[in-house]
């Protein structure tokens, strides 16, 4: 990895910590979120590939077990995408299905924490982590729903969320692909899993050095451009 991109990765992740940490002190908030809660691992995460490659790299040195778990499921994610990317409902429906991400440990921890994307930093919630299981907050009715409304306040969404840190993760995201369309003159967005799987395949490793051209090329040749929720690059 671009010994350049990898500093802006570690800059970024340390910049939302910060300022999240701020956040959470000033409104004297105690985030839910703790080891063992897990729901939101089943959230489709979009990332840059800067990020990808740092995860990547983390993995390949010191976990190769569960990199081969990202190896498995990639191919999956990538097949599935290039048949749904046009579905409105793509993201929502895959979250209802609790499929798990490969990173995760069998006690429920993520394997990569101290490497996780920006898009999984910014999910916080200072609610019950019983609401965040997939399709629990839907499906509330009555006295419950009543209950959990109750308990949102303008600070938070989408739904029991910390609205801040979730719109900083995506900013600070954006900043980013900002500076990898500097260092290496594209970026590339695009689902977390199979954005990492494709790192490991020579055909796309080979397109990146090769530069934009050759690199949507690729892309389009997997199915996986375009669309409401296909990669995007430039």
């Amino acid at each position: 990895m671009n010994a350049v991109l990898r500093q802006a990765v570690i800059k970024a992740h340390g910049q939302l910590e910060r300022r999240t940490a701020a956040y959470l002190g000033e409104r004297r908030v105690r985030v839910s979120c703790g080891k063992g809660c897990f729901a939101c691992c089943s959230a489709w995460v979009v990332v840059g590939l800067a990020e990808a490659e740092y995860l990547r790299e983390a993995l390949e040195a010191s976990q190769p077990e569960v990199l081969a778990r990202v190896e498995a499921e990639g191919p999956k994610r990538l097949r599935r995408l290039a048949q749904q990317k046009n579905r409105p409902d793509f993201p929502t429906l895959y979250f209802l299905e609790d499929n798990p991400c490969p990173l995760l440990t069998p006690e429920g921890a993520c394997s990569a924490h101290a490497y996780r994307p920006l898009a999984c930093r910014g999910v916080l919630t200072n609610l019950s982590p019983r609401y965040c299981a997939p399709g629990v907050v839907p499906g509330l009715r009555g006295r419950e729903k009543d209950t959990y409304l109750g308990q949102l306040e303008p600070w938070h969404g989408p739904e029991h969320y910390l609205k801040l840190p979730w719109q900083l993760s995506e900013r600070t995201a954006q900043k980013l692909w900002a500076t990898e369309q500097q260092v290496r003159g594209f970026t590339v967005i695009g689902e977390l899993v199979g954005l990492m799987y494709l790192l490991g395949q020579p055909d796309f490793r080979a397109a990146l050095q090769n530069g934009l051209a050759a690199t949507l090329k690729v892309l389009r040749g997997r199915r996986l451009l375009g669309g409401q929720f296909g990669f995007w690059a430039g």
